[in-house]
């Protein structure tokens, strides 16, 4: 009850059009079969897709057993820099690793000329959106090329990859390997909210909602874990009510977030590693507004 209560509320606020894995669904005006994609090793070099991927993937890398993929208009560099990130956020807890392996996990990047659409997983009531963490029932994740850090990148500042990543992490780990822990996320969510340390959606209620029911922590979370890395990056439009590409609140510092939040600064502590040294960062370049 819990997840099919998360999936429905997460669709109506930040995802449009999710597809269901493994089902026959009409996208881009045409059917198509999602299936899990093979499993290749490739260490850091990107290769060309193994027979079974999709079509219009023509970039492949394995992070750890969670797929990166793109068209091949998305720079090799992007797919490496996403790895480094995937492989450096797991490595201090191996058994939400090993649970996320068994939901097919997968990250698909989209390219800066790209639309959602453009992905067959996705179709037109996606376009718009920067990103998607991947639940258990639906076929990827989806993260624009503008939001991964990597040398060259000359279109945002902000960690979106992260952002997401932190996404799975939460939907296809945590939530099977400790699921008491999203009670621990939605109180500490409650206190940030009363306390105005976090702003959550509008058209939430919570009065009478539990943590099943919710989605305003699952951002929270996500937010707070940027404040971990010292990111003190703003959480992306539309989600605070800002139209796409305007700045919402900043996440803050990890000092802020140990003297602020000790609740949530020890959930995180649970799961992430101590710093983010030269991998996890913000983007190199000035966004573009």
């Amino acid at each position: 009850m819990k997840l099919l209560c998360k999936v429905f509320l997460a669709c109506i606020f930040l995802f449009y059009g999710l597809i269901s894995f493994g089902k026959d669904r009409q996208v881009n005006d045409r059917p198509i079969e999602i299936k899990p994609f093979p499993l290749v090793e490739t260490g850091d070099t990107v290769i060309a897709p193994p027979k079974g991927v999709l079509a219009f993937y023509k970039k492949y890398i394995n992070a750890g057993g969670i797929i990166i993929v793109s068209s091949d208009r998305v720079p090799n560099a992007a797919l490496v820099a996403a790895r480094k990130t995937v492989l450096y956020v797991l490595a201090q807890c191996p058994d939400i690793h090993k649970e996320m392996l068994k939901h097919n996990p997968r990250i698909s990047i989209m390219a800066a000329s790209e639309k959602a659409s453009d992905l067959p997983e996705f179709g037109p009531g996606d376009d718009g959106q920067w990103g998607l963490g991947q639940m258990p029932d639906n076929p990827t994740s989806l993260v624009s090329e503008k939001g991964v850090c990597y040398e060259g990148n000359t279109h945002y500042i902000a960690n979106f990859l992260l952002h997401e990543f932190v996404h799975m992490i939460h939907n296809l780990g945590i939530h099977f390997v400790a699921p008491e822990v999203e009670n621990e996320i939605y109180a500490a969510y409650l206190s940030a909210v009363k306390k105005g340390f976090f702003k959550g959606p509008k058209d939430e209620p919570r009065e009478n909602l539990s943590a099943f029911e919710a989605y305003g922590d699952d951002e929270y979370f996500t937010h707070m874990v940027n404040a971990w890395f010292d990111l003190n990056e703003s959480l992306p439009g539309p989600w605070m009510d800002y139209k796409a590409g305007e700045w919402g609140p900043r996440s803050g510092t990890k000092e802020e977030l140990k003297r602020n939040q000790p609740a949530v600064y020890e959930i995180i502590s649970r799961y992430f590693p101590a710093s983010g040294d030269d991998v996890i960062r913000k983007c190199t370049s000035k966004p573009k507004r």
